[in-house]
Protein backbone atom coordinates (compact mmCIF):
# COMPACT_ATOMS: atom_id res chain seq x y z
CA UNK A 1 0.00 0.00 0.00
CA UNK A 2 1.16 3.51 -0.70
CA UNK A 3 1.65 5.66 2.39
CA UNK A 4 0.96 9.38 2.36
CA UNK A 5 3.47 11.63 4.09
CA UNK A 6 2.46 15.29 3.85
CA UNK A 7 5.15 17.62 2.57
CA UNK A 8 6.42 20.49 4.66
CA UNK A 9 4.87 22.86 2.11
CA UNK A 10 1.45 21.24 2.60
CA UNK A 11 1.73 21.52 6.38
CA UNK A 12 2.82 25.15 6.19
CA UNK A 13 -0.06 25.90 3.81
CA UNK A 14 -2.50 24.26 6.19
CA UNK A 15 -1.06 26.27 9.09
CA UNK A 16 -1.47 29.48 7.10
CA UNK A 17 -5.13 28.67 6.55
CA UNK A 18 -5.46 28.02 10.29
CA UNK A 19 -4.01 31.42 11.04
CA UNK A 20 -6.64 33.02 8.84
CA UNK A 21 -9.38 31.24 10.78
CA UNK A 22 -8.23 32.56 14.12
CA UNK A 23 -6.20 35.57 15.18
CA UNK A 24 -3.93 35.72 18.24
CA UNK A 25 -6.78 35.12 20.67
CA UNK A 26 -5.96 32.93 23.64
CA UNK A 27 -8.56 30.33 24.57
CA UNK A 28 -8.30 27.13 26.57
CA UNK A 29 -10.50 24.22 27.62
CA UNK A 30 -10.01 22.72 31.07
CA UNK A 31 -10.07 18.95 31.40
CA UNK A 32 -9.73 17.39 34.84
CA UNK A 33 -8.67 13.73 35.12
CA UNK A 34 -8.92 10.96 37.71
CA UNK A 35 -12.38 12.03 38.82
CA UNK A 36 -14.11 12.47 41.02
CA UNK A 37 -11.33 12.58 43.70
CA UNK A 38 -8.01 10.77 43.45
CA UNK A 39 -6.15 9.58 46.58
CA UNK A 40 -8.95 10.36 49.01
CA UNK A 41 -9.28 7.05 50.85
CA UNK A 42 -12.07 7.94 53.28
CA UNK A 43 -15.53 8.71 51.95
CA UNK A 44 -15.71 12.01 53.85
CA UNK A 45 -12.48 13.26 52.28
CA UNK A 46 -13.50 11.96 48.85
CA UNK A 47 -16.81 13.80 48.98
CA UNK A 48 -15.14 16.98 50.25
CA UNK A 49 -12.56 17.10 47.46
CA UNK A 50 -15.19 16.43 44.80
CA UNK A 51 -17.50 19.08 46.27
CA UNK A 52 -14.81 21.75 46.52
CA UNK A 53 -13.71 21.19 42.93
CA UNK A 54 -17.26 21.48 41.62
CA UNK A 55 -17.98 24.59 43.68
CA UNK A 56 -14.83 26.32 42.40
CA UNK A 57 -15.84 25.76 38.79
CA UNK A 58 -19.41 26.81 39.52
CA UNK A 59 -18.49 29.99 41.36
CA UNK A 60 -16.03 31.05 38.66
CA UNK A 61 -18.44 30.06 35.87
CA UNK A 62 -15.68 28.07 34.20
CA UNK A 63 -16.63 25.31 31.74
CA UNK A 64 -14.94 21.98 32.45
CA UNK A 65 -15.11 18.29 31.65
CA UNK A 66 -14.20 15.68 34.27
CA UNK A 67 -12.84 12.30 33.16
CA UNK A 68 -14.05 9.53 35.45
CA UNK A 69 -12.34 6.39 36.74
CA UNK A 70 -15.40 4.41 37.76
CA UNK A 71 -13.51 2.19 40.18
CA UNK A 72 -13.78 5.19 42.53
CA UNK A 73 -17.55 4.78 42.46
CA UNK A 74 -17.53 1.03 42.96
CA UNK A 75 -17.17 0.88 46.75
CA UNK A 76 -19.45 -1.46 48.67
CA UNK A 77 -21.97 0.42 50.81
CA UNK A 78 -21.03 3.78 49.24
CA UNK A 79 -22.08 3.43 45.60
CA UNK A 80 -25.16 5.62 45.82
CA UNK A 81 -23.37 8.45 47.65
CA UNK A 82 -20.57 8.38 45.14
CA UNK A 83 -22.90 8.24 42.13
CA UNK A 84 -24.66 11.38 43.38
CA UNK A 85 -21.39 13.29 43.00
CA UNK A 86 -21.69 12.76 39.23
CA UNK A 87 -25.32 13.88 39.30
CA UNK A 88 -24.35 17.12 41.04
CA UNK A 89 -21.61 17.68 38.48
CA UNK A 90 -24.08 17.27 35.62
CA UNK A 91 -26.67 19.42 37.41
CA UNK A 92 -24.08 22.20 37.47
CA UNK A 93 -23.92 22.08 33.67
CA UNK A 94 -20.52 20.40 33.43
CA UNK A 95 -19.49 17.45 31.26
CA UNK A 96 -18.26 13.94 32.01
CA UNK A 97 -15.91 11.72 30.03
CA UNK A 98 -14.53 8.18 30.19
CA UNK A 99 -11.06 7.67 31.69
CA UNK A 100 -11.41 3.85 31.92
CA UNK A 101 -12.58 1.93 34.96
CA UNK A 102 -9.24 1.35 36.66
CA UNK A 103 -6.78 3.75 34.98
CA UNK A 104 -4.77 1.10 33.13
CA UNK A 105 -1.75 2.19 31.11
CA UNK A 106 -2.10 1.07 27.50
CA UNK A 107 1.53 0.11 27.00
CA UNK A 108 1.39 -2.23 30.04
CA UNK A 109 -1.98 -3.84 29.28
CA UNK A 110 -3.08 -6.51 26.79
CA UNK A 111 -5.20 -4.66 24.29
CA UNK A 112 -8.37 -6.72 24.82
CA UNK A 113 -8.13 -6.08 28.58
CA UNK A 114 -7.74 -2.40 27.80
CA UNK A 115 -10.90 -2.44 25.68
CA UNK A 116 -12.77 -4.16 28.51
CA UNK A 117 -11.61 -1.45 30.93
CA UNK A 118 -12.97 1.25 28.62
CA UNK A 119 -16.37 -0.45 28.46
CA UNK A 120 -16.42 -1.06 32.21
CA UNK A 121 -15.57 2.61 32.70
CA UNK A 122 -18.94 3.76 31.34
CA UNK A 123 -21.27 1.54 33.39
CA UNK A 124 -22.45 4.38 35.67
CA UNK A 125 -21.52 7.43 33.63
CA UNK A 126 -23.25 6.55 30.36
CA UNK A 127 -26.77 6.04 31.82
CA UNK A 128 -26.46 9.28 33.80
CA UNK A 129 -25.44 11.28 30.74
CA UNK A 130 -27.87 9.66 28.33
CA UNK A 131 -30.68 9.96 30.87
CA UNK A 132 -30.42 13.71 30.31
CA UNK A 133 -30.77 13.36 26.54
CA UNK A 134 -27.04 13.87 25.99
CA UNK A 135 -24.23 11.63 24.74
CA UNK A 136 -21.10 10.28 26.38
CA UNK A 137 -18.62 11.52 23.81
CA UNK A 138 -15.16 12.11 25.19
CA UNK A 139 -12.35 9.70 26.07
CA UNK A 140 -9.04 10.47 27.78
CA UNK A 141 -6.14 7.99 27.81
CA UNK A 142 -4.82 7.24 31.31
CA UNK A 143 -1.26 8.54 31.67
CA UNK A 144 -1.74 9.97 28.14
CA UNK A 145 -0.49 6.55 27.02
CA UNK A 146 -2.02 6.26 23.55
CA UNK A 147 0.42 3.86 21.93
CA UNK A 148 2.12 4.01 18.57
CA UNK A 149 1.73 2.40 15.20
CA UNK A 150 -0.62 -0.57 14.93
CA UNK A 151 -1.49 -0.54 18.64
CA UNK A 152 -2.53 3.11 18.51
CA UNK A 153 -4.52 2.50 15.33
CA UNK A 154 -6.42 -0.43 16.87
CA UNK A 155 -7.41 1.60 19.92
CA UNK A 156 -8.49 4.58 17.83
CA UNK A 157 -10.65 2.32 15.65
CA UNK A 158 -12.21 0.77 18.77
CA UNK A 159 -12.98 4.20 20.19
CA UNK A 160 -14.49 5.29 16.88
CA UNK A 161 -16.77 2.23 16.86
CA UNK A 162 -17.88 3.18 20.37
CA UNK A 163 -18.48 6.73 19.07
CA UNK A 164 -15.89 8.27 21.36
CA UNK A 165 -13.81 11.31 20.53
CA UNK A 166 -10.29 11.55 21.90
CA UNK A 167 -9.49 14.47 24.20
CA UNK A 168 -6.02 15.85 23.45
CA UNK A 169 -3.69 17.79 25.75
CA UNK A 170 -1.54 20.76 24.82
CA UNK A 171 -0.81 22.19 28.30
CA UNK A 172 0.25 19.91 31.16
CA UNK A 173 2.14 21.21 34.19
CA UNK A 174 2.05 17.88 36.04
CA UNK A 175 0.03 19.18 38.97
CA UNK A 176 -0.22 15.63 40.30
CA UNK A 177 3.49 15.64 41.13
CA UNK A 178 2.89 18.37 43.73
CA UNK A 179 -0.26 16.95 45.24
CA UNK A 180 1.12 14.46 47.77
CA UNK A 181 3.46 16.98 49.41
CA UNK A 182 0.70 19.57 49.52
CA UNK A 183 -1.64 17.17 51.33
CA UNK A 184 1.16 16.05 53.66
CA UNK A 185 1.78 19.63 54.80
CA UNK A 186 -1.94 20.22 55.28
CA UNK A 187 -2.23 17.10 57.46
CA UNK A 188 0.66 18.36 59.57
CA UNK A 189 -0.99 21.77 60.00
CA UNK A 190 1.83 23.42 58.08
CA UNK A 191 0.07 25.93 55.84
CA UNK A 192 3.34 27.69 54.98
CA UNK A 193 4.75 24.43 53.65
CA UNK A 194 1.59 23.83 51.63
CA UNK A 195 1.82 27.35 50.23
CA UNK A 196 5.41 26.74 49.14
CA UNK A 197 4.29 23.63 47.28
CA UNK A 198 1.60 25.64 45.52
CA UNK A 199 4.15 28.30 44.56
CA UNK A 200 6.29 25.58 43.03
CA UNK A 201 3.34 24.31 41.05
CA UNK A 202 2.55 27.85 39.87
CA UNK A 203 6.07 28.17 38.49
CA UNK A 204 5.60 24.85 36.70
CA UNK A 205 2.32 26.17 35.29
CA UNK A 206 4.06 29.19 33.79
CA UNK A 207 6.79 27.03 32.25
CA UNK A 208 4.22 24.66 30.73
CA UNK A 209 2.15 27.49 29.27
CA UNK A 210 5.27 29.17 27.86
CA UNK A 211 6.27 25.88 26.22
CA UNK A 212 2.80 25.25 24.78
CA UNK A 213 2.55 28.79 23.43
CA UNK A 214 6.00 28.46 21.85
CA UNK A 215 5.05 25.14 20.23
CA UNK A 216 1.77 26.56 18.98
CA UNK A 217 3.52 29.54 17.43
CA UNK A 218 6.18 27.31 15.88
CA UNK A 219 3.81 24.84 14.27
CA UNK A 220 0.80 27.03 13.45
CA UNK A 221 2.01 30.63 13.50
CA UNK A 222 -0.62 31.49 16.11
CA UNK A 223 -2.11 30.39 19.40
CA UNK A 224 -4.41 27.44 18.83
CA UNK A 225 -7.29 26.74 21.16
CA UNK A 226 -5.42 24.90 23.88
CA UNK A 227 -6.51 22.01 26.11
CA UNK A 228 -5.30 21.96 29.71
CA UNK A 229 -4.87 18.81 31.80
CA UNK A 230 -5.23 18.93 35.59
CA UNK A 231 -6.32 16.34 38.16
CA UNK A 232 -9.04 15.80 40.76
CA UNK A 233 -6.79 16.07 43.80
CA UNK A 234 -6.83 17.92 47.09
CA UNK A 235 -4.30 20.49 45.90
CA UNK A 236 -6.66 21.68 43.18
CA UNK A 237 -9.67 21.43 45.47
CA UNK A 238 -8.03 23.97 47.79
CA UNK A 239 -6.27 26.24 45.30
CA UNK A 240 -8.25 26.15 42.05
CA UNK A 241 -9.57 29.74 42.28
CA UNK A 242 -5.99 31.07 42.41
CA UNK A 243 -4.94 28.85 39.53
CA UNK A 244 -7.85 29.93 37.34
CA UNK A 245 -7.00 33.57 38.04
CA UNK A 246 -3.38 32.95 37.10
CA UNK A 247 -4.45 31.49 33.76
CA UNK A 248 -6.87 34.36 33.14
CA UNK A 249 -4.07 36.81 33.92
CA UNK A 250 -2.12 35.22 31.08
CA UNK A 251 -4.91 36.45 28.80
CA UNK A 252 -6.91 33.24 28.42
CA UNK A 253 -10.64 32.80 28.00
CA UNK A 254 -12.05 29.48 29.19
CA UNK A 255 -14.06 27.49 26.64
CA UNK A 256 -15.58 24.02 26.35
CA UNK A 257 -13.65 21.08 24.98
CA UNK A 258 -16.11 20.93 22.08
CA UNK A 259 -15.26 24.51 21.14
CA UNK A 260 -11.53 23.89 21.45
CA UNK A 261 -11.74 20.90 19.14
CA UNK A 262 -13.25 23.01 16.39
CA UNK A 263 -9.78 24.47 15.92
CA UNK A 264 -8.49 23.13 12.57
CA UNK A 265 -5.11 22.44 14.17
CA UNK A 266 -6.50 19.19 15.59
CA UNK A 267 -7.35 18.02 12.08
CA UNK A 268 -3.84 18.56 10.72
CA UNK A 269 -3.23 16.12 7.84
CA UNK A 270 -0.89 13.21 8.52
CA UNK A 271 -0.83 13.23 12.32
CA UNK A 272 0.53 9.83 13.43
CA UNK A 273 -1.87 7.51 15.29
CA UNK A 274 -1.86 8.29 19.00
CA UNK A 275 -1.00 11.97 18.58
CA UNK A 276 -4.33 13.30 19.83
CA UNK A 277 -4.35 11.09 22.90
CA UNK A 278 -0.68 11.42 23.77
CA UNK A 279 1.69 14.15 22.65
CA UNK A 280 -0.09 16.45 20.21
CA UNK A 281 2.89 18.69 19.63
CA UNK A 282 5.11 15.62 19.48
CA UNK A 283 2.96 14.37 16.63
CA UNK A 284 3.30 17.73 14.91
CA UNK A 285 7.06 17.54 15.26
CA UNK A 286 7.14 14.17 13.46
CA UNK A 287 5.35 15.46 10.38
CA UNK A 288 7.22 18.74 10.08
CA UNK A 289 10.77 17.40 10.25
Amino acid sequence: MLSFRPSLLLILSFCFLCSVVSAQEKKIAITIDDGPAIKAAELEDWLRVAEELRESFEQSKTPVIMFINEHQLDVFGQREQRRKVLEKWLNAGFELGNHTYSHKKLRDTPIEDYFDDIIRGEKVTRPLVEGRGEELVWYRYPYLSSGRGEQATRVEKFLARKKYRIAPVTVDYHDYSFSNNYSRFLRAGNQQGADRVYEGMSRALDVAFDRAEKNSQQFFGRQIKHVLLIHCNELNAKTLPKTLKRIRDRGYEFITLEEAMKDPAYATPGLPPGSLGGSFFGGMAKITK
